[in-house]
């Protein structure tokens, strides 16, 4: 008589889920890693706005939400992923196929079947535990504390954006919004020969400014002269991109950035921010669209001490209890909002 082998105990982990309707805190099963891809344990979560836009249910996303991490790898599928166990990592949530003509082109971030973690058809990282490719993972320096490393991200879009235009003499820069990228983009700019001010509009961040000795002033005071070289709008709003084609010389460049980059364009609101045709052609004003920078980059800045992320995490809860970190999130002074496990 043959023995009767017992099934493969399932590995039960809490994960906070979107499920079309409210998020929750949920036991799902652990994911194993497939070929190339590694098991990351959660330390911190960074709560975004693209995590409130899954929420309100603007992107078309269910399942586990998160995208901003600071983790350590515990597992590896194969030797791709075997130097990177026990290593304190970030990484980049965008998975792309590899195979495209997009990748095969070099444009991986813009891959035809790329999925997101936490944002677009792939589940994200706000659980005990979380399955990512290992090519996606940059290690964090030892010196660095968690704090930074979770907005190494944002630190390399707001650097993809200052690349993404022409700084020649002195350059008039205006930045709209209050968000941890236009906070990170304004040190950015200000070491690039640039006269750079933030424009934001919630004042309950305005001291961050001031501690930085950085110019800015509420959006609703400044005059609409038509002056600035330069606007970089990080708010994502219409009110924000409106603000921006008010503000720029003629031929003068906008750079638009996303509450959600990374997300291809079916799965994001139907409706976004409005821009004035009009008002562009007549100024014959250029719009570059910036999307998600790299997470290498942002780290590597952030460890040469280039940009400043203190003080930018201004909110913490508690890993799994969603209700109450998103009510934090939505505070007028929360700039970003970690999320994590409770110290003993």
């Amino acid at each position: 008589m043959q023995p009767v082998m017992s099934p493969r105990a399932v590995v039960v982990q809490r994960a906070v889920v979107y499920d079309g309707r409210k998020v929750a805190a949920l036991p799902r099963p652990e994911q194993a890693p497939g070929p190339g891809e590694v098991l990351v344990r959660t330390l911190r979560v960074g709560v975004t706005p693209a995590d409130l836009q899954v929420a309100e249910a603007c992107l078309k996303f269910r399942g586990v939400l998160g995208h901003e991490f600071v983790g350590v790898v515990e597992k590896a599928a194969d030797g791709a992923g075997a130097p990177w166990v026990g290593r304190r990592v970030v990484g980049s949530p965008v998975v792309s196929c590899g195979v495209c003509e997009r990748c095969k082109a070099g444009l991986s971030a813009h891959c035809a079947d790329r999925r997101v973690l936490g944002l677009h058809d792939r589940d994200g990282c706000w659980a005990d535990r979380f399955v990512i490719p290992a090519a996606n993972l940059v290690e964090v320096p030892k010196a660095m504390v968690d704090d930074a490393a979770l907005l190494s991200g944002v630190a390399g879009t707001a650097l993809h954006a200052a690349r993404a235009t022409r700084i020649e003499g002195k350059t008039y820069v205006s930045i709209i919004g209050d968000n941890a990228l236009a906070l990170i983009a304004v040190q950015v700019f200000a070491k690039l020969n640039t006269s750079v001010r933030v424009l934001g509009f919630e004042p309950a961040r305005f001291a961050i400014c001031d501690r930085w000795r950085l110019k800015h002033r509420h959006a609703d005071e400044v005059g609409r002269r038509q002056d600035q070289d330069v606007v970089f709008e990080c708010s994502g709003t219409a009110r924000g991109a409106e603000l921006a084609t008010r503000l720029v010389r003629p031929r003068g460049r906008v750079l638009l950035a996303s509450l959600s980059p990374g997300v291809p364009r079916q799965a994001l609101p139907e409706t976004g921010p409005v821009l004035d045709a009009v008002a562009i052609a007549a100024g014959e004003i250029e719009i570059v669209g910036v999307g998600r920078g790299s997470v290498r980059d942002g780290l590597d800045s952030l460890a040469r001490g280039q940009v400043d992320t203190s003080g930018l995490v201004t909110r913490r809860g508690v890993m799994f209890d969603p209700a109450a970190a998103f009510e934090l999130a939505r505070e007028p002074g929360c700039v970003r909002l970690s999320v994590e496990e409770p110290r003993r």
